[in-house]
């Protein structure tokens, strides 16, 4: 959950309720329904910032803020998943158990949380809130979901985690971890990728690459998004002056590119050339066996780029075809799409790991 220093919301003022009602996330009619829930009738031709500015004055509850707060909630965004094999061999009991021990201990702190057995899965389903302060008022409380995945790999007989990725859910899965270890008697390992053992800015675009041409089923298109990084190399400082000299060089650590075919262009080629390497991509691919089919758009990255750790992914968009052109049109991808394209980059991503020790 996030916790930051900034605004605290204590009452809401006069002012408070005017900036917010004015945004254009409240519709005019919303003002017009507040003031009707008091017997108050106004025209529709009334402009909407004096209906705010009337409406600020009155007198407002519990109900009243939660309904201005709805109105200015972010939209909820599709987060990226991310995913860990357990070593050993654990029972469906004892997973069933760390989750109920989750779920108690996430209700004790006002979330609710489900854990659902379906299609040879286990689930849990989260609702909590995350707390920023340095939002503005109505904004400071927003509710979010998260899943947490058990699901048995066929191949290796071992269960697969699958998590939306981000510090309350990651937080929530050690929890899971901690009581397996309990209930094994000894640390569950899990194995993740991670680049961290290959360190050469080579080696890890390639990763990359690899990922985005091992789609299974599918046929890569373009990339449209690369951002590249470059770790600060302070290993060679051995004085005040050195480094008094290093801090006077112009340095760029993050480069974003976009467009299309961004990996073939120049500016790509010239970043690998002095050390940079892909940390996270969103590129294009289409089913092999569909010429004419609507074109997924895949996201991938590690969140922690110096070390290459925290690797996570999404099915980001699904752009509409028609008459076999590409449109202008978006749309999210189904849940069916996102099951079978998260196992696709899930498989591609081990793939690529592995043949970089080829």
């Amino acid at each position: 959950m996030s916790k930051r220093f900034g605004p605290s919301l204590y009452f809401a003022s006069d002012k408070v309720i005017f900036d917010s009602l004015i945004q254009h996330q409240v519709g005019a009619d919303q003002i017009r329904e507040l003031l009707s829930a008091r017997g108050i009738l106004v025209s529709t031709k009334t402009p909407k910032e004096e209906l705010a500015q009337y409406a600020s004055r009155l007198t407002t509850d519990f109900f009243d803020h939660q309904m201005i707060a709805r109105q200015l909630g972010r939209v909820s965004k599709r987060e990226r998943i991310t995913y860990s094999e357990i070593k050993q061999t654990v029972q469906r009991d004892q997973i069933i158990s760390a989750l109920k021990v989750l779920e108690d201990k996430l209700e004790e702190q006002g979330c609710n949380a489900d854990v659902i057995e379906a299609n040879g899965r286990i689930v849990a389903q989260i609702d909590y809130e995350s707390i920023d302060y340095s939002k503005s008022e109505f904004r400071q409380v927003q509710p979010m979901d998260a899943v947490i995945e058990f699901s048995l790999d066929a191949a290796t007989g071992n269960y697969v985690v699958r998590s939306t990725q981000n510090q309350f859910t990651d937080g929530a899965v050690d929890v899971v971890f901690a009581e397996l270890s309990k209930a094994s008697g000894s640390a569950v390992e899990r194995s993740r990728i991670t680049l961290e053992g290959h360190a050469n800015h080579v080696l890890r675009t390639q990763f990359f690459e690899r990922m985005m041409k091992g789609i299974f089923g599918h046929t890569f298109l373009t990339v449209t998004d690369a951002y590249c990084f470059k770790p600060k190399n302070r290993g060679a400082i051995d004085d005040d002056d050195s480094e008094r000299e290093l801090e006077d060089q112009p340095y760029v650590e993050k480069v974003s590119l976009r467009g299309e075919g961004v990996n073939r262009s120049f500016v790509f080629d010239g970043l690998t050339k002095n050390d940079y390497y892909i940390v996270k991509v969103v590129w294009r691919v289409r089913p092999i066996d569909q010429a004419d089919s609507d074109i997924f758009e895949l996201e991938a990255q590690f969140s922690k780029p110096e070390s290459c750790t925290d690797f996570s992914y999404q099915a980001k968009s699904v752009l509409i075809c028609e008459a076999g052109r590409i449109t202008d049109r978006k749309r999210p991808p189904h849940r069916a799409e996102q099951d079978v394209l998260i196992r696709c980059i899930e498989q591609a991503a081990k793939d690529a790991y592995k043949s970089l020790g080829e």
